[in-house]
């Protein structure tokens, strides 16, 4: 197992539907250029991106993940990097937010995750 295991968080599309969840696992450097294959897994190639990122411990649960969002969200409201979050979501180029999770699920002690708002730095802020 490769560290972090990632778990990309996107709303639905309807009224009554649940979230939808992307869960991806680093491949290493030496097999990246031809990674084994999986029934049923595909490979994801992800272009250089911007990530806002809150740290955490213990173990992501359904209860923690949200506090931990809106904590980060609290943290960066007003910011130029909050306004290049909302635009590069409503230009559909990142999920909702993004969950990395580092330790084995049987290391119980000093585990790290992050929540990460993903998005494209706009030329707007390059002057930053």
């Amino acid at each position: 197992m490769t560290g972090p295991v990632i778990t990309e968080v996107s709303p639905s599309d309807g009224p009554l539907c649940e979230s939808s969840f992307v869960v991806s696992f680093f491949v290493p450097k030496e097999n990246q250029p031809n990674p084994p294959p999986a029934k049923g897994l595909h490979v994801q190639r992800w272009k250089n991106v911007y990530v806002a990122a809150r740290q955490f411990g213990g173990y992501v649960t359904d209860s923690n993940v949200g506090v931990e969002a809106a904590a980060l969200q609290a943290s960066i409201a007003g910011t130029d990097w909050s306004a290049a979050i909302d635009k590069s979501h409503r230009a559909g180029h990142a999920s909702v937010y993004t969950v990395a999770q580092y330790n084995d699920p049987f290391e119980y002690d000093n585990r790290v995750n992050e929540i990460w708002f993903l998005f494209d730095m706009g030329n707007e802020l390059h002057a930053m």
